[in-house]
């Protein structure tokens, strides 16, 4: 059996929901027990084998495939190949990394970079002794095809997407990166376009106009800022271009080398990972300040461009909800613990799309919609004021019915749990300023396609453009 045929068979999601580092996917979980078991009874022996007991995607501006070796054998081979689409990486046996905690603590990492372009192209590990491969074992003890084993990270996401168990927020950002991988090959490999137009017609420019670029101040006399760009075909880098040399500057209160390119100087904050694709920066020349993120060329490209059928426009659409995913998926947690297990919320259908659950004190309505994408509606929701509850609650809906998104193709739990939090909140007002009509809109909440990553200050927007309409 071949490493892809074991990978598709052994999910990822279902098994694993922890994180191996800050930005990583959660592994494929194949871990077993030490050795390969062969025969039975008291004629079982343990044979020493080395195994691939997993493997993780690990998002930085670049997309890590991690592969975690349980080396038993360590006189068999000397070195270790990585080999895929940007060459091989070689490791000398003594060299490779053993992580010291966590899942995979007492296992090897080697991690092998690709670009969102590249996410169909494999990567092999292979153990190598001399010029000579070295068999490597999956964890069930199976032999790898050619001795080696291999993956691809179109194989991850096909992994997460075939799961009905994944979470929404784990489906949500596999999905979107799928979607971006697509368009970076239109873009860069003159790919055939994947025509998932639908997915991102949603996104538009207002959507991102809080990211901006915000310029403040003088530069250098004689200085003149000339462009900013968003390298997207390597590791996710932004950068600030010049038409002379500005000297000195700083990027978040560090020293930002100044590079010179064709007539043009610029600064670059390189490998941004996918969590911090929308997170505020701060560029320092002379006497001015460029504050930006990396979604402000997108903000730039979605403003300036009216067509919206090109390349560019679509990758980078791409790119925002790839970034929003990844938002949903490694932001921080509610900061309380939940006071109900999924296994004690039980969801009671009672036909006609509605189903009830017993949550407190209370017995809670939910009911599905399926227009326009599908929307649920939880009737008297503002008695429900614990994120993490929330969570689990609009997790159970989803496994019933998908809620299509706005920015990514279907909503997460996460991402319901705010609009959740921001109808609270509105009520709250609501109520304590004796706004009977809008308190009674307020108590219950209903989440659909079009309120997908509203902020409050948004629902604030929307109410008063209704009022003064």
């Amino acid at each position: 059996m071949s490493y892809r045929s074991l990978f598709l068979k052994k999910v990822a999601a279902a098994a694993c929901s922890v994180l191996i580092a800050s930005a990583s996917l959660p592994a494929m979980c194949v871990v077993s027990s030490a050795g390969a078991v062969i025969g039975a009874g008291a004629e079982s022996t343990v044979i020493s084998r080395n195994t691939l007991k997993g493997a993780t995607l690990t998002l930085t501006g670049e997309i890590g495939i991690n592969f975690y070796l349980d080396i038993q054998d360590t006189e068999s081979f000397d070195s270790v190949i990585l080999k895929g689409p940007n060459g091989e990486l070689t490791e000398a046996a003594d060299k490779i990394a053993c992580e010291s905690s966590g899942l995979y603590a007492g296992l090897y990492k080697l991690t092998y970079p690709v670009d969102p372009s590249q996410i169909d192209e494999s990567v092999s590990v292979c153990l190598m002794n001399g010029n000579e491969t070295v068999q490597l074992y999956g964890a069930d003890g199976t032999e790898y095809d050619s001795d080696c084993a291999d993956l691809s990270v179109r194989e991850y996401i096909e992994s997460v997407q075939n799961d009905e168990n994944a979470a929404s927020d784990l489906s949500a950002l596999a999905n979107a990166l799928d979607v971006y991988g697509r368009y970076s090959g239109v873009q860069f490999k003159d790919a055939a376009d994947p025509e998932l137009d639908a997915v991102l017609a949603d996104i538009t420019a207002e959507d991102l106009s809080k990211y901006k670029y915000e310029i403040n101040g003088e530069l250098p006399s004689g200085v003149s800022i000339v462009g900013a760009s968003l390298l997207l075909d390597s590791k996710t880098s932004f950068r600030i271009y010049f038409d002379k040399d500005p000297v000195s500057a700083s990027i978040d209160g560090n020293t930002a080398k100044i590079t010179e390119k064709n007539g043009m100087y610029y600064i670059e904050l390189p490998n941004i990972a996918a969590p911090d694709l929308d997170s505020k920066h701060q560029a320092v020349i002379g006497g001015c300040t460029i504050d930006f993120s990396a979604l402000s060329y997108v903000y730039s490209v979605l403003s300036s461009e009216a067509d919206s059928s090109k390349n560019i426009v679509k990758l980078v659409k791409a790119l925002y909800a790839y970034s929003f995913a990844a938002d949903m998926y490694f932001g921080a947690s509610s900061g309380n613990e939940p006071s109900v297990t999924d296994a004690e919320l039980v969801l009671t259908d009672n036909g006609d799309d509605t189903y009830t659950f017993a949550y407190g004190n209370d017995t809670f309505t939910a009911l599905y919609t399926p227009y326009i994408g599908g929307d649920w509606k939880i009737y008297d929701s503002y008695k429900i004021t614990n994120r993490a509850d929330m969570v689990i609650i609009c997790e159970k809906l989803l496994k019933l019915n998908k809620v299509r998104g706005r920015i990514t193709q279907y909503r997460t739990a996460k991402d319901m749990a705010d609009e959740w939090e921001v109808h609270n909140r509105g009520y709250a007002i609501a109520l304590s300023l004796s706004m009977t009509d809008a308190a009674a809109r307020l108590k219950d909440v209903d989440m659909d396609k079009k309120d997908q990553g509203k902020t409050f200050d948004d629902f604030i927007a929307d109410y008063l453009k209704e009022k003064e309409g």
